[in-house]
């Protein structure tokens, strides 16, 4: 009903002000006292219109909303503690949030706290791990070392073994000279001193005398070639006759393996 009565009326308005505005500009014939009676109607309804429209308006209404009272907070306020304190009175909660602002500060103070705490322990596991990977190290080191001196231990207890019985066979070698007198020529009866000449070509093995190839035989001529390039070697005035001195010198050189040549 309300649509209906506002298009008639907004009809009627607009019918009013074309044939107005159409006779004001003599496209339409309107006798002028008609004319005058349509324009003082026009001028009624648009004073109507607009008075209409600015009664039916609230212009501070938003201004009204956005207004808020400086009590309302306070108010919410008073509420949301009531709700969580009941029954205290406004003494007892501010103390009681008082102490809460206190217990807030120093848990943050002990987190701060734990925090370089944490800081630290890191720290610390850091340099514990690289303690660890160098007491690890060490430990490989010092097994190293332990292994190689057993090893060297059991080096110098097989040499030991063989110079007692390097030696040994060079006393003996030495005797067997002595049941010959003072030295040996091993081109006289040599099939008697096969056995010395065996004897005499080890030695010159184990002091690195003979070639790596050659084996050590009991032919007493090539072991006296072998004894006269060895008493060449030391500058003996005299050759081709074994004696306590050539023995002597052969232990010197498997004692002191450079100075054998």
């Amino acid at each position: 009903m309300k649509t209906a009565l506002f298009v008639v009326v907004l009809a009627l308005f607009l019918a009013t002000g074309v044939i107005t505005l159409l006779g004001l500009i003599n496209k339409v014939h309107i006798e002028k006292q008609y004319l005058n009676k349509l324009f003082f109607a026009l001028i009624l309804e648009l004073s109507g219109a607009v008075i209409y429209l600015f009664a039916g308006t609230d212009f501070y209404a938003a201004e009204a909303q956005e207004v808020v009272s400086p009590s309302q907070p306070l108010l919410s306020l008073a509420s949301a503690l009531n709700q969580r304190f009941p029954g205290e009175t406004a003494a007892s909660i501010e103390a009681r949030l008082r102490l809460y602002d206190g217990i807030e500060q120093s848990l943050e103070q002990t987190q701060s706290e734990l925090d370089d705490k944490n800081l630290e322990v890191t720290r610390l596991k850091v340099e514990q791990a690289q303690l660890s990977a160098e007491v690890n190290l060490r430990a490989d080191q010092i097994k190293l070392l332990n292994n190689e001196m057993k090893a060297r231990q059991e080096a110098m207890a097989k040499l030991v073994k063989l110079e007692k019985k390097f030696l040994v066979r060079m006393a003996e070698l030495n005797s067997r000279i002595s049941e010959w007198g003072s030295s040996i020529n091993f081109r006289w009866q040599p099939d008697e001193k096969r056995e010395v000449a065996l004897m005499l070509q080890e030695a010159f093995k184990e002091i690195g005398f003979m070639e790596t190839a050659n084996l050590p035989n009991d032919d007493p001529m090539t072991t006296h070639d072998i004894l006269v390039r060895y008493q060449k070697s030391k500058r003996f005035k005299e050759i081709g006759f074994l004696t306590p001195q050539v023995v002597a010198f052969i232990i010197q050189d498997y004692l002191s393996p450079g100075l054998v040549r």
